[in-house]
């Protein structure tokens, strides 16, 4: 359910493989050393001995009584991972935590992972990040890597992408013998600290799977379901998603919950979807919380109740799910599932702030805007849209490039204006980007451009965008830059409409209406395509169907159907439309008198 799923940190749960782990074993006196690398070799298992995580754990267990903290770090995430031994997160808390205050960065990096995932404990991003920082202080790469992405993010720290990328870069300085796999994988598939490399990723996720790792048939799943150094293949997502370990973690039910809401591979089944959701959620996934709040509020998978996506929402904000912030705010904003207050949404937003949300830093641009649940004001505004922008949020620069265009309790500035919409657009926002070609062609904040016009246009037109389907339309009416063409321009007009621009149904009528060159006069065409613009609302379409009916036009005649629409344009503002309602509805004057 790619559509739905917001932006994620991929946080793998962590591990070194048995042999690096021997390698970096602290010999000192007593036998916990040998318990230790004991339990190194049963994890890890040979051709003479076969794994065994159950002896794996048990060998730790003792070398961790008698004192070894990298045994206390190893046992404490065995526990929670569940990898041989049951899940068990007093377990877990215990050793994690003594291995830890014996200062081990294995075990203060595992003792983040718990409060990260909140296994044991609540959620808690800070201390996630604090000890992430301290794990990584001590040499920890994998913990390196996931303070990079803190950073990235804004997760339980201020969010600095030069502190990420520095975190990174000092990660990939590491030996590639000290990381565990998955961390590896990850790092090359999003090109972070090394350089981006899709089959060194699959390369590691196999390493991952042939040692054993319980999350690694996810990511495996993951690689194969979007052709992530490896063809794409559903059914091998599929067979990697379903195998009996995947089926015990919550990710990997996300995944194939996923892949049912779309029909990636399977038979599309939006309620199985909802089904699994529900399972990981019980899990104690935020994620599938997450998403089962937008189920709910979609009607996706069952019917839409908003009531149940608060639920589902706030239980994703209690483990700190940065998006699930903003969802609420809207929700208390609309009034949907609970009664409307823009004052609890402006205050969901600024938690949502304080948690690192992108998306609540842009709302509280939007609620400052418009005066929604705090005293508006502009300037404020504008210094949200700015912090969003910066922060990678593309509708951000969309929003001040309207507010410098639009004069919105700022002094207009068409330059300003430009600046932004081509900053959005080389973000991937065809808004913006028809904003742009909108500006080169009546010369807003630039000279008046149209070959750059149409570049733009076309170039926003082939991403989706109607509003240029519909200016390409119009050059091609008017032959300027290109030859003049009534059928190409028709056809622009026509996608326009198809993609839900009134304007261009508007403009397919007049072209059927008159007739021009190749396209013959069409009256039941042109009342058609009127049809079509009237029912999204455009008031002008509602008008000329008014006209249609009463001339009798591309059909019969009929005054109660003039009158109708009539009356709709009317109501929307339309002064034909009310003159001409006018003029059918009065009263004829009284005949004169003869005896005058």
């Amino acid at each position: 359910m790619r559509s739905l799923t917001p932006r994620l940190i991929l946080l793998p749960w962590l591990a070194l493989s048995a042999a690096v782990l021997s390698a970096q074993v602290q010999v000192g006196p007593g036998q916990e050393a040998s318990w230790l690398l004991q339990g190194h070799g049963f994890w890890s298992g040979s051709e003479d001995a076969p794994r065994d995580r159950a002896r794996a754990a048990a060998c730790y267990r003792k070398a961790a009584e008698a004192g070894d903290a990298e045994a206390m770090a190893h046992l404490g995430r065995m526990h929670f991972r569940g990898e041989g031994i049951p899940k068990d997160p007093a377990e877990a808390l215990k050793w994690l935590k003594a291995s830890a205050g014996k200062g081990n960065a294995r075990g203060l990096y595992h003792l983040a992972e718990l409060y990260q995932s909140g296994f044991g404990v609540p959620v808690n991003h800070t201390q996630y990040a604090a000890l992430l920082r301290a794990a990584a202080l001590k040499g920890c790469p994998d913990a390196m890597a996931e303070l990079g992405q803190c950073h990235s993010f804004g997760l339980g720290v201020a969010w600095n992408p030069s502190e990420a990328a520095a975190w990174f870069a000092k990660a990939a300085e590491q030996p590639v013998t000290l990381f565990y796999p998955m961390t590896l994988a990850w790092m090359h598939e999003r090109g972070l600290g090394f350089p981006k490399d899709a089959n060194a990723a699959f390369r590691y996720g196999q390493r991952a799977a042939a040692a054993g790792y319980v999350d690694a048939p996810r990511y495996m799943g993951h690689l194969y379901l979007n052709g992530i150094g490896v063809p794409r293949d559903p059914q091998a997502a599929l067979g990697w998603l379903t195998r009996a370990d995947a089926l015990d973690d919550s990710h990997a039910l996300v995944e194939l919950a996923g892949m049912l809401m779309e029909g990636a591979g399977v038979p599309k089944d939006p309620r199985r979807a909802v089904a699994l959701y529900r399972q990981a959620a019980g899990m104690g996934s935020a994620t599938a919380m997450l998403l089962l709040g937008d189920c709910r509020q979609l009607g996706l998978g069952g019917p839409v109740d908003p009531a149940e996506a608060v639920l589902w929402y706030g239980k994703a904000a209690e483990r700190e799910v940065q998006s699930a912030f903003p969802r609420l705010a809207w929700l208390y904003h609309k009034g949907e599932g609970v009664t409307q207050d823009d004052k609890r949404a402006v205050a969901w937003l600024r938690q949502g702030v304080e948690k690192g949300s992108t998306y609540a830093i842009y709302l509280l641009g939007w609620f400052s805007q418009n005066g929604w649940g705090l005293e508006k004001d502009v300037p404020r505004a504008l210094s949200y849209y700015h912090q969003a922008g910066e922060r990678g949020w593309p509708q951000a620069w969309l929003q001040l490039g309207f507010c410098y265009k639009l004069n919105d309790g700022i002094e207009r500035d068409l330059s300003k204006s430009l600046e932004f919409f081509r900053k959005a657009a080389d973000m991937g926002n065809i808004t913006a980007l028809h904003q742009v070609g909108w500006a080169y062609q009546n010369g807003e904040g630039v000279a008046v451009n149209l070959t750059e016009a149409i570049r733009c246009y076309q170039a926003a037109a082939d991403q989706g965008s109607d509003a240029s389907m519909n200016q390409l339309g119009w050059f091609h009416a008017h032959g300027l830059v290109v030859p003049k063409s009534p059928e190409l321009a028709l056809s622009w007009y026509l996608k326009a409409g198809a993609k839900g621009s009134t304007s261009g149904w508007w403009n397919a009528g007049l072209i059927y209406e008159s007739g021009e060159e190749t396209v013959l006069r069409d009256p039941a065409k042109a009342k058609h395509a009127f049809a079509e613009g009237a029912a999204l609302g455009h008031a002008e379409c509602m008008h000329k169907l008014g006209e249609y009916a009463e001339r009798g036009l591309g059909g019969p005649r009929d005054i109660d159907q003039a009158l109708a629409w009539y009356r709709k344009a009317m109501d929307k503002g339309n002064a034909e439309a009310r003159a001409a309602y006018l003029r059918l509805t009065m009263p004829p004057p009284p005949e004169p008198d003869d005896e005058e």
